[in-house]
């Protein structure tokens, strides 16, 4: 039955869709700001370009680009090279601004890059298989998942006294609130449980003394700084490790499309220049990730967990959303109003939106047939993979900087572990084995 207040539900999907992109963004500038040090304004500040790069990105993409509702936001695999780049610098007493500037040349040299290989991205496309994309979307769930949950916890803030336990029974309390709406509730509860899990968990922050309060002396109006980590530069071990990095935007972004498409039940086949556009148009983001000083932004594959999740499929209040994104950006107002949502309550919708991640990452593996030698690429992929997770963070620190900056990275080295296993480990292997079970 169509619906009678169709402005109405495009108002209320756009909203949404702005809240998705809102919490995704939210916490990455919070975290670059602790980990280099940033001072209170200059956090607000990369949360404003965030805000800004994230909504432009998602409108590129949706119109011009891949054109499925998949938002951009700040990549999992980029924030990973600025941590472990900034733990470098603080445990060597570095400058930070000139890591920082580094990471600007970096991701300068990954959009162009990405330009230049964007006509050939289709062939490159080959070696994303199911079981890539598959253990793509495993290990960054699992990756991710860590993260929300120590959020969750408030896990970086000491033990757990008595009101950081209250505060995780809250955002406990909001994931299975979100999680029970999107799995049981019928209609407008369904369509809306990540806008209804935020309004309904930062209201009990709030009644529970758990939330802040903005300070009113703010501005209204401000126009986005450039270059504010200084002039870029590179040095080799940055240019040598943006070449797997580009792999891995790559990946990202095939994952994205591959589970948004089984969501939407859509054939990439009919529309095959999309890989050419949505590449392309990552190449443009990342410049203007680096010359906006924020991380750099590619499609979120958690959107397809999203739309699964909620049943937003339409495009209009996608682009309606990505555009109150990028508008926000010139309101430090409102944005220091919205930067006082309980981080808690934001980690729990992730995680909340990412369990369906795993799902559609398990159904990618199993769109071909388990053979001994898929089952054996998985095994090793998720055991390196996650095992590189649970690594103390000193232990590539006396490693040459190219080393750290891959090996460091558990996403990075399971992927490309299966991307290598995939494509030497060649099926002439499996006839063999096929054979001998045959003749046996």
């Amino acid at each position: 039955m169509k619906s009678q207040f169709p402005g109405w539900h495009n108002g209320l999907g756009a909203l949404q869709w702005f809240v998705y992109m809102l919490v995704y963004s939210i916490p990455i500038p919070i975290v670059i700001g602790g980990l280099f040090h940033l001072p209170a304004a200059e956090i607000e500040g990369l949360m404003q370009r965030t805000f800004l790069v994230a909504g432009l990105a998602t409108i590129l993409q949706g119109t011009l680009g891949h054109r499925r509702p998949i938002i951009d936001g700040p990549a999992g695999i980029w924030l990973s090279v600025f941590v472990i780049l900034g733990d470098m610098a603080m445990r060597s007493n570095g400058d930070p601004s000139a890591t920082l500037s580094l990471l600007t040349g970096g991701m300068i040299l990954a959009g162009v890059l990405l330009l230049l290989i964007s006509r050939v991205a289709h062939r490159i496309a080959v070696w994303f298989t199911p079981l890539v994309t598959g253990s793509f979307m495993l290990l960054l769930s699992f990756q991710l998942g860590g993260v929300f949950l120590k959020g969750m916890l408030g896990a970086g803030h000491g033990p757990l006294t008595s009101g950081h336990t209250l505060s995780a029974l809250l955002a406990f309390g909001v994931f299975v609130f979100v999680l029970g709406l999107s799995v049981w509730g019928a209609g407008w509860w369904k369509s809306y449980a990540v806008l209804i899990g935020i309004a309904v968990g930062w209201l009990a922050f709030a009644c529970l003394g758990q939330a802040e309060s903005a300070a009113s002396d703010v501005v209204w109006f401000r126009l986005p700084v450039v270059f504010v980590w200084g002039l870029p530069h590179l040095d080799v071990g940055m240019a040598v490790a943006v070449v797997p990095l580009i792999l891995m935007v790559l990946a990202s972004t095939m994952a994205a499309t591959d589970s948004m498409d089984h969501v939407l039940e859509k054939q990439a086949a009919s529309d095959p220049r999309h890989v050419f556009r949505s590449t392309a148009v990552s190449g443009v983001t990342h410049v203007l990730s680096a010359f906006f000083a924020t991380v750099g932004i590619v499609p979120l594959g958690g959107s397809a967990g999203y739309v699964r999740m909620t049943g937003q499929k339409r495009m209009a209040p996608f682009l309606a959303g990505g555009l109150i994104m990028a508008c926000l950006a010139f309101m430090p107002a409102i944005i220091r109003i919205l930067t006082t949502m309980p981080a808690q309550v934001a980690y729990a919708v992730e995680l909340a939106a990412f369990v369906p991640m795993i799902g559609l990452g398990v159904r990618a593996i199993l769109r071909e047939p388990m053979t001994e030698r898929r089952l054996l690429i998985l095994g090793v992929t998720l055991m390196i993979g996650t095992a590189i997770l649970f690594l103390p963070a000193e232990t590539f620190s006396e490693a040459p900087a190219i080393v750290q900056h891959i090996a460091g990275n558990g996403l990075l080295v399971g992927v490309l572990l299966a991307l290598v296993l995939e494509r030497l480990w060649k099926e002439k292997a499996e006839g063999e084995s096929a054979q001998k079970k045959i003749a046996s």
